[in-house]
């Protein structure tokens, strides 16, 4: 499993530890989530480093509403939710039912990732 997965189950995973005590509900999981692109600008500075994104996730487990909750640099900030409008979930659920829910993810920008 790569780093960016890796790191992003478990940030999914803790908010939805705190989804499911709060509401009695199943977490979303992460089906597609692509890695992010680097600027040329980033990667000739040798920039690395993780991009925190504020999100909501509908019922079809798609990411709206996208900002940036820490940043690295704008370029990759804008690379970050580029990457993320892409990703998609199977959705948080709660009583057999999907649930729209607000979250967090990291975008891990890592040069040396294989």
């Amino acid at each position: 499993m790569n780093k960016h997965i890796a790191r992003l189950i478990c940030f999914v995973l803790f908010i939805g530890q705190a989804l499911m005590l709060a509401q009695k509900a199943t977490p979303p999981k992460p089906i597609y989530t692509p890695n992010p692109e680097y600027t040329v600008a980033a990667r000739r500075d040798r920039i690395q480093g993780i991009v925190v994104v504020k999100l909501n996730l509908d019922i079809d487990g798609v990411p709206h509403d996208m900002k940036i909750a820490r940043t690295l640099r704008q370029d990759l900030d804008e690379k970050a939710i580029e990457a993320v409008s892409k990703w998609r979930f199977n959705p948080a659920m709660k009583d057999g039912q999907p649930i729209a829910v607000p979250l967090k993810v990291e975008v891990v920008f890592n040069l040396y990732s294989k």
